[in-house]
């Protein structure tokens, strides 16, 4: 395989000689696009420009750029991400829950041995960042085992967390089992609200401690939160940023607010065309601001106006905790179930299933027409069990 290396500012890539001459000039076009990125952080010595990307001058990251050509040369559906969701158990109640279905369902968990399989199986089918999910993730016993399970040459590991249980023991047996970032979910700034919405009095404070412990033991931290409507109309965005400048995070991540999970049926939650032009216009500004975290923001990726696609069933696939292969966290449709089939079958007969079959533009989970024909059949909050039938 071809190195990259970080020197002078710069990305370099070495040993060309295993890449044909358009690989090559592609390569060499994505690392000084790259090059220009704001680094927000550092991990395995490579500067990091986004949690959900690896970072590029280590192995892992020329492992990313592999399997990127192999999607773009050879037509294969490799997936890039995997999220997977480690147990279903979570000490909040959140108002805008999409995992409400899946952790209420009364199938177990994956145990220790299936779920180190599945991870294992994810990254043999070429992702090259797994996010671990819950529930909350720390409630589960054998977290920092399944993380060292994981070869940091293949795949790096981030996951998201409430805040709740980062305790600095957790967060330096998490350091120390190779946990390159957490993503921790702040719904406002204001600890009243945050905890109200979540149904956790004091979990604010808490978040933010951990927040701190995770630093002090040199992991990557993020903000994660949503945009509706009123949110953007409201500043949640800029205050948002401001918030995560000051607490010292290397990103803020922001989610559109999509109707699933206990707001299936809140469309009014779905962001309009001129929400989403002032979103890319506030991403472009703080893209170029030195002094604040990076930024990540769904709505300019997977939406009409967007520079991706949607990522389900495309580059990424979600886990539910008790092995469920859906196209992702948001969407409460399954091909079938881990382990009673491998996740090679499993993504591969998602990938040849309508409409999972070719690309989409929008995030499907918000586009009108999929939704009529996908979800609005599917009575969820009268009857769990039917959240999960095939598609």
């Amino acid at each position: 395989m071809f190195e990259i290396v970080y020197e002078n500012k710069k990305f370099k890539l070495l040993a060309k000689e295993n890449l044909s001459q358009a690989q090559q000039v592609y390569l060499e076009k994505y690392l000084q696009k790259a090059s220009s990125y704001k680094r927000i952080g550092v991990y395995q010595s490579s500067p990091v420009f986004s949690l959900y990307q690896p970072p590029l001058a280590t192995r892992v990251g020329a492992r990313s750029l592999d399997q990127r050509l192999k999607r773009r040369f050879e037509s294969l559906r490799v997936p890039a991400s995997a999220t997977i969701a480690i147990n279903k158990a979570c000490q909040c109640e959140c108002e805008h829950c999409s995992a409400v279905f899946y952790n209420h369902s009364s199938k177990a968990n994956l145990d220790t041995e299936q779920l180190r399989q599945a991870l294992l199986e994810s990254v043999d089918l070429g992702v090259t960042n797994l996010i671990l999910l819950g529930g909350e993730p720390l409630l589960r016993k054998d977290l920092c085992f399944q993380i060292q399970q994981v070869n940091p040459d293949k795949s790096v590991v981030t996951l998201f967390t409430n805040g709740e249980y980062l305790h600095p023991e957790n967060c330096q047996k998490l350091s120390e089992a190779g946990l390159m970032g957490a993503f921790i979910s702040l719904d406002d700034m204001d600890e009243g609200v945050h905890d109200r919405l979540r149904k956790r009095p004091g979990l604010f404070q808490k978040a933010l401690r951990g927040i701190e412990n995770l630093q002090k033991n040199k992991v990557l931290t993020a903000i994660s939160t949503y945009l509706t409507p009123d949110r953007v109309h409201d500043g949640v965005l800029d205050k948002m940023m401001e918030f995560g400048k000051k607490i010292g995070v290397n990103e803020v991540t922001f989610f559109d607010a999509i109707p699933s999970g206990r707001w299936i049926h809140k469309d009014e939650t779905l962001l309009q065309e001129d929400d989403r032009q002032q979103i890319a216009e506030r991403v472009n500004h703080y893209r170029k601001s030195a002094n604040y975290p990076g930024i990540s923001a769904q709505s300019t990726l997977t939406s009409h106006q967007g520079s991706a696609f949607c990522f389900a069933a495309n580059t990424q696939f979600y886990l539910s905790a008790h092995g469920e292969m859906c196209p992702c966290d948001f969407t409460p449709l399954t091909i079938g179930k881990f382990p009673e089939e491998s996740l090679e079958t499993l993504w591969n007969k998602m990938i040849h299933t309508p409409p999972y079959d070719c690309r989409s533009k929008v995030c499907r989970m918000q586009d009108p027409v999929f939704r009529k024909k996908y979800i609005d059949p599917l009575d969820l909050q009268k009857s769990f069990p039917q959240y999960l039938e095939s598609f």
